[in-house]
């Protein structure tokens, strides 16, 4: 949808300092600075459509692997989750198969590697495992190889600090599947860090408030299974406290919030053990920072799923995507800050690219969720408000699709597959017109606006990833049993308001 009060909204990003906790892009920069970009490289282009044949929820009609890195790592890891590999082929009913790949590719390399490796011409699509697990950090597996393989398949990654947080996950995990047939439907909680910034105000007007109005729709048209529909997030002080509270249920849970994620303080991160343990954790303005220490030894989305939007909630790569667009800008004075101040959280000269340290805890939590996608560089405001068509328009619905996704039990790999989607909408639509560019039409104002809003979308969708084994799925029922007359009622008895989250859970 659009309006008056969306247009010209300007580039907002969801990044702060990590110390004062005000935006690190504190001025107005506005949407023209966007036709300063250039023609990204194809790497992520799919190389065929994702309509495979059979229930693609099933592990023995599409398959799972494993991808490791080189050397004694890779053989480390692989016993480490020796546990999940062997459940897994019990599933399928064959071998799991396991590919090597390496600590550094840029996205050329991880196309050569994926031509030579997975898909090398010699089998047919449906011996090529659909479903597939990366072990290791973002030093030992490139970001690469995870990004053009989740082009086209389903790719997710487990990466901890600590071996022991590998078992931990994967026992979890595995005792998640063992439990008894799931008796009620999940939650859906949308919680908005309202800090009074400009990015979490587009975020809140054009993502969270449209999108809980189309979830709560779709219960009512008996099209999404939720117990419960929140929106939550204090209006005036947002705190950790009321986040913490409201995710300590048993009913298994989609949490989407909304929020900026810490970035480099002014003065530069003091060491890099604090920029590991700090970088993309949740901001909640003067109430500091939500890190992985607060939700590592603590109930915290028990059997639940996370969905972070902030800049480097899933971690921090060794490049950004960003970098030579913000260098242009400041050179041609469209950007009155420095870009390094920007990019002051990516890793220096010989310093690894590493996941971040908050989904690491809350993945390693034995009482902790299953999975979480989150942002890998900075994250705009451009993946649910677009701006191609002259005036900003709101579309949630891709974020909407995977919570509904993931309350109807569908799993994790799949479910990001609403953001491979657009991606690849995107993609198609950007290099049609930098073709049409390259014959020699004329280039207007209008389509140079067009070719730059679509960059920085695609570059945006781009950024999520998933962390977890995309086979994890939630715990719920897989139809809501909801019972028609003069009551509206879910299989659980509550009043459907109460389901909608119109009014508070008894």
């Amino acid at each position: 949808m659009s309006g008056p009060g969306l247009r010209d909204p300007g580039l907002n990003l969801l990044l702060c300092d990590a110390e004062a906790r005000t935006p690190t892009l504190n001025e107005d920069l506005q949407a023209e600075a966007t036709t300063e970009t250039k023609r990204p490289a194809r790497g992520l282009q799919p190389d065929h459509l994702r309509d495979r044949s059979g229930d693609q929820n099933s592990l023995e009609a599409q398959g799972w692997s494993v991808i490791i890195p080189e050397g004694d790592d890779g053989k480390k890891l692989l016993d480490l989750a020796a546990p999940l590999i062997q459940r897994r082929q019990e599933q399928q009913g064959v071998p799991v198969k396991v590919y090597v790949a390496p600590a550094k590719a840029d996205q050329a390399d991880a196309m050569q590697w994926r031509k030579r490796n997975y898909a090398d011409g010699s089998t047919t699509e449906d011996e090529q495992p659909f479903y597939q697990l990366i072990l290791g950090n973002l030093d030992q597996v490139a970001l690469s190889i995870q990004q053009v393989q989740g082009a086209s398949e389903l790719v997710g990654r487990l990466a901890f600090d600590r071996d022991d947080d590998y078992r931990a996950y994967i026992d979890k995990l595995l005792r998640a599947e063992e439990a008894g047939p799931p008796t009620s439907a999940g939650r859906g909680l949308f919680y908005t860090v309202h800090d009074g910034t400009r990015a979490t105000r587009a975020g809140f007007d054009s993502l969270i408030t449209p999108g809980v109005t189309l979830a709560r729709r779709k219960v009512m048209e008996r099209k999404l299974p939720a117990r419960e529909l929140i929106d939550a997030g204090d209006r005036t002080i947002p705190t950790r406290d009321e986040l913490l509270q409201l995710i300590t249920p048993d009913d298994p849970t989609v949490l989407f919030t909304l929020s900026h994620g810490a970035g480099s303080p002014r003065t530069g991160w003091k060491t890099k053990d604090r920029q590991r343990s700090e970088q993309g954790a949740m901001s909640f303005g003067t109430d500091g920072l939500l890190l992985g220490s607060d939700v590592r030894d603590t109930a915290f989305l028990p059997g639940g799923v996370w969905f972070m939007l902030a800049c480097y909630g899933a971690g921090t790569p060794s490049q950004s995507a960003y970098r030579h667009w913000l260098e242009a800008l400041s050179k041609a004075g469209q950007y009155a800050g420095a870009a390094s101040k920007v990019l002051d959280g990516l890793p220096k000269d010989g310093e690894p690219p590493f996941v971040a340290a908050l989904p690491q805890a809350a993945l390693a939590n034995p009482h902790g969720p299953l999975a979480f996608f989150g942002h890998i560089d900075l994250a705009w405001t451009y993946s649910f408000l677009d701006l191609d068509t002259g005036s900003a328009v709101q579309r949630p619905g891709k974020f909407v699709q995977i919570v509904a996704e993931l309350l109807k039990g569908s799993r994790c790999g799949l479910a990001l597959q609403a953001l491979s989607r657009a991606f690849d909408e995107v993609n198609t639509e950007l290099t049609a017109l930098y073709d049409r560019a390259a014959s020699g039409d004329a280039a207007s104002d209008a389509n140079k606006a067009r070719l730059g809003h679509l960059w920085m979308l695609r570059q945006d969708l781009a950024g999520y990833i998933l962390l977890g084994d995309p086979a994890a799925r939630m715990s719920v029922a897989p139809k809501r049993a909801y019972q028609t007359g003069s009551a509206t009622t879910n299989s659980d008895g509550a009043n459907l308001a109460s389901v909608l989250g119109f009014v508070p859970k008894p």
